[in-house]
Parts: C-alpha cells; sequence; structure tokens
C-alpha cells in the first residue's frame, strides 16, 4: 500500500514536471522592434508633436476663418506670387478645404499621443463594478431627496433670518 501511494505520488511529481516544462518552453510574446524604437528613442519627437499639433488645428481655424488677429487672410493667401502656395489658397474652396485638412492632421496627432495614455485607463475600466438599474436608480433618488432636503432647510433660514438682516442692514435706496 505505500508503495502504491509512493508511486502515484511520483506520478504525480512527473506530470506537474512535464506542465511546468510546457509552459516553459512556450514562445515569448513578438514585439513589434519599430515601436520598441519609437517608444525609447524618439521620445522628443513626441512632446513635440504633442505641442506643435494644437498649434496645427488653431492655423486650420485661422485659415477656414480667413482672419488672424485683425490681418484679413482671406486676401493674403492666394495671392502670394509663390504658385505652389497659391494652388492652395486662391479660392474659397481651396482654402477652407487645406485648413479642414490641417485640423484634421492635427487632430489625428492628438489621438495617435494619446492612445498609449489611453489603453492603461480602457484595462481598468473594464474591471469596474457598474450598478445595477435598481441601485442606481435607488441611489439617484436618494440624492434628489437630499438636495430637496436641503433647498427646504435653506430656505427656511432665509424667511427666519430675513427680518434680522433687514434690520442689521436696512435698503439703500
Amino acid at each position: 500500500m505505500a508503495q502504491e501511494k509512493k508511486a502515484e505520488a511520483t506520478k504525480a511529481e512527473k506530470q506537474k514536471k512535464i506542465k511546468v516544462d510546457k509552459v516553459s518552453v512556450q514562445p515569448e510574446e513578438k514585439h513589434s522592434r519599430v515601436m520598441e524604437i519609437l517608444k525609447k528613442e524618439y521620445a522628443f519627437e513626441n512632446w513635440l508633436l504633442a505641442i506643435l499639433s494644437p498649434v496645427l488645428v488653431l492655423y486650420g481655424v485661422y485659415i477656414i476663418i480667413g482672419k488672424f488677429g485683425t490681418v484679413d487672410l482671406a486676401a493674403i493667401l492666394g495671392t502670394s506670387g509663390v504658385g505652389f502656395i497659391d494652388f492652395f489658397f486662391n479660392t474659397t474652396l481651396k482654402r477652407v478645404l487645406t485648413g479642414v485638412f490641417l485640423i484634421l492632421i492635427g487632430a489625428l496627432v492628438i489621438v495617435y499621443l494619446a492612445i498609449p495614455l489611453m489603453r492603461p485607463s480602457i484595462a481598468e475600466m473594464k474591471k469596474v463594478s457598474w450598478p445595477t438599474a435598481k441601485s442606481l436608480a435607488t441611489n439617484t433618488s436618494r440624492v434628489f431627496i437630499f438636495l430637496v432636503f436641503l433647498m427646504l432647510v435653506f430656505t427656511i433660514y432665509g424667511f427666519i433670518l430675513e427680518p434680522l438682516f433687514k434690520l442689521i442692514l436696512p435698503l439703500q435706496s
């Protein structure tokens, strides 16, 4: 009987060792070499993009509106004498499309920069236990009842203290 238990224990250990070996043999996750380089070696560029993308959006808005402060951009753009620049601004439609393009590029860069910041938040939001409809309704009604109570308390205080305030601070006409 003791030998049978020993044999079973030895067999269980061997199976456990095989399982551990199988787990350790699994290939590691593949990482994108390009993304590793961008994250480690080009951090300065991300900061630069974070500063310049709102500026790009702002310039796009100025181009669409056609004014920059007191300067009328609509009159200046498209008459610079440089053919390449004039091509993008010589009509109102081209000016608006160029402005929209700049806003779109700036917005896409902002989204690109925000994604790494949002990923941990999304993972944490998946862990949140959300209230049921019944508990949400109960808690909401409690909050509104409390607010009505506070409103009544301060209204009563106002009615009680109003004559005192009139005595202390007479109305100035």
